[in-house]
């Protein structure tokens, strides 16, 4: 790619028709469709939806972001959520990009390259949704992962307190591998330190082999003195 430049990209128009929510919202269904991207700011996109909301102009809103502007959208639908209550199903698709690559040499042809980029488009409605649609989520609710048991939760928070922390710290540390009981080398019996200790009395007994030797001399001697008197 060293002797091409990147060009031009074209991305594949999205119409109303195109957005994935064909299984409950009919052709033709007013709303108001807010496009987000990576340098849009958010606060003006969601004072803009909030005025069209206040006035009655719209009932249903679709934010629609793909790319760099996934985040922001996100965001855009949490925030209108803390003024309204709104039902929401949030969908996820693809659209198409080309890519084109010119040459800088003659006798190179131009490359282009198609890719898919995953989007993201959030439907909001005052009205209320059919239960029975996927991914929906009703006014001042939760998703699914936020569902836990209430029963074990508040045995924890009143009798087992002391032991959940305790099981906390104990699954903090560090999994010891094996029973290291059983894992333990046997130990060599200590030869250095009896070698030592016989070295010791050895030394110990050697001073009195000359005293002894000596004193049985001194009594030879005796006895030979007076063997001569």
């Amino acid at each position: 790619m060293m002797h091409y430049r990147k060009g031009e990209n074209i991305e594949k128009p999205l119409t109303k028709d195109d957005l994935p929510f064909e299984d409950f919202l009919p052709k033709g269904t007013d709303f108001l469709w807010m496009h987000v991207n990576g340098g849009t700011k958010v606060n003006n996109v969601v004072n803009y939806a909030k005025n069209a909301l206040d006035k009655g102009e719209h009932k249903n809103i679709v934010w629609s972001g793909h790319g760099g502007g996934v985040v922001k959208t996100i965001s855009c639908a949490e925030i209108i959520k803390r003024s309204y209550p709104l039902y929401q199903v949030t969908r996820m698709c693809y659209t198409s990009v080309e890519e084109h690559w010119k040459p800088q040499m003659e006798g190179l042809e131009e490359i282009v390259a198609h890719r898919q980029i995953p989007s993201l488009h959030i439907f909001m409605s005052l009205e209320p949704i059919d239960g029975s649609v996927s991914g929906l989520q009703k006014p001042n609710s939760k998703t699914d992962f936020w569902i836990y048991d209430a029963n074990s939760h508040n045995q924890q928070s009143n009798g087992g307190a002391g032991n959940s922390h305790n099981n906390n710290s104990r699954g903090n540390q560090r999994p010891r591998k094996g029973n290291q009981d059983n894992q333990r080398r046997p130990q060599k019996p200590r030869q250095q330190n009896n070698n030592n200790n016989n070295n010791n009395e050895g030394a110990a007994n050697k001073p009195d082999e000359p005293a002894s030797s000596a004193s049985s001399g001194q009594q030879n001697k005796s006895n030979t003195f007076y063997s001569i008197l």
